[in-house]
C-alpha cells in the first residue's frame, strides 16, 4: 500500500474519532432541558482522555505519511 493510501486512512480514523467525541458528548445532553456551555464542558470532560490521545496519534501518522508520500512521488 502506498503511503499516500495510509496518510487518507490515516485521516479518515482522524476524522471520525474526532467527530464521534462531539457526537457522545451531544448525545449524553440529548435528554436535557439546559444547553449550557458548562453543561456540554462537563459532558465532554467525561468521554475518556484515550480518545483524545487516539485521533492525535492518527493525525500525526496522517501528517507522516503524506510528507513521506510526497518525497516519494517527488524522487519518481
Amino acid at each position: 500500500m502506498k503511503k499516500i493510501h495510509v496518510s487518507g486512512f490515516c485521516f479518515l480514523v482522524f476524522a471520525i474519532v474526532f467527530s464521534a467525541k462531539y457526537m457522545s458528548a451531544s448525545i449524553l445532553l440529548a435528554g436535557s432541558d439546559s444547553l449550557s456551555v458548562d453543561l456540554f464542558r462537563g459532558m465532554f470532560d467525561m468521554i475518556p482522555f484515550e480518545v483524545t490521545v487516539v485521533y492525535l496519534l492518527f493525525f500525526i501518522m496522517g501528517i507522516l505519511f503524506l510528507v513521506l508520500g510526497l518525497k516519494e512521488k517527488h524522487k519518481q
